[in-house]
This record gives structure tokens, sequence and C-alpha cells, in this order.
């Protein structure tokens, strides 16, 4: 069973199977054993909201609140599937990354630059410690929020760590703030 089914939007059919979930794992000194990350990605890295394009003619996609309907985003779409946004998430596992953390502080950003559309590309992620669900085997929940090309104002972001760090610390339910 995939996790999004297909959306059809303008008479075409968009496939999702490229934002299935995955694991990924790394051996955390600091935690002193191996740390399985199980990643989730949102209908963001794929939609927008409907107030941000009130006169699209894309499909409206479903499991949305009905204050907050969201759009089939093509560009979104696009940059997810060539990028492809789970292979750019796979390479933050690496000890020389750095993620910055949202001015919201529930949030991390991970950007690099696109060449169509020309431009930044970031990535927005949830990091949470896995709280003891006996069926799940990962130590950590990474849910990638959103994924979008940025058209005007760069987000706002406090301090940088490392990616590898910023799991350990979770893991650890050690302090993550970069700036106070």
């Amino acid at each position: 069973m995939s996790y999004f089914k297909p959306i059809t939007s303008l008479g075409d059919t968009y496939e999702l199977s490229h934002l299935e979930p995955f694991k990924m794992e790394f051996e955390s000194k600091g935690a002193g054993k191996k740390l399985t990350i199980n990643v989730t990605f949102s209908n963001h890295c794929f939609s927008k909201k409907l107030s941000d394009e009130p006169t699209s003619k894309h499909s409206n996609i479903g499991n949305t609140p009905k204050d907050k309907p969201r759009v089939f985003c093509p560009i979104r779409y696009k940059l997810s599937k060539e990028v492809p946004l789970k292979d750019l998430i796979k390479k933050l596992n690496h000890a020389s990354v750095k993620v910055f953390q949202t001015k919201a502080r529930r949030n991390w950003c991970y950007s690099i630059q696109v060449d169509d559309p020309k431009g930044p590309y970031h990535v927005f992620f949830e990091m949470r410690k896995n709280q003891k669900n006996p069926r799940k085997k990962q130590d950590l929940n990474m849910v990638v929020e959103s994924a979008y090309h940025q058209t005007e104002e760069p987000p706002k972001l406090l301090g940088r760590m490392g990616f590898q760090m910023l799991c350990t610390n979770v893991y650890l339910n050690k302090r993550v703030a970069t700036k106070r």
C-alpha cells in the first residue's frame, strides 16, 4: 500500500512513490549506539496553500483541514522528484552536514541551489524521539514538513548544528536550541 495515492490534476496523473517513507541509520558516538531514523514526508512537499494561489486550477488534495485547503503544486512536485528529495534527505546523514534551526524552533532547514527554477530549494523537517512504541523499531522520527523553491523572502533561520549531532541530542533528550 502506498503512503500517498497518485494525484490527478488538470488531466495528468502524478505518482508519489518517490516520497515513500524509509529508514536510515548512523553510528552515534554520543548515544553509544547505531541510531535508526524513520523518515516520512508531508503533502506540503507537493502542494501549496490555496490562499497562496487562489486562482489555481490545480486539484485540491485530500486529507487537509477544511480551513486550510491545499492544491497540487507542479513545481514542488517536480523538484521533489528531480532533486530527488529522498536522496537529499539521505545526504544529510553525514558528519559534516549542518542544518539550521527555524525561527519557530520546532523545525530545521537544509537548503541547496537548484537550476530549474533557479534559486534556493529549502527543506524543512522536524526530528522527534520515538516514544517507545514497541511496534516501531526506530529511535527517531523525522517528518519532512515542507520542501519548496524560494520565490520571495528567505526563511527566518537561527543558528546551525550538525545533522548527526541534532539526531544524537534529540535521542538523548539534550538541548537542541542554537540561539536564545
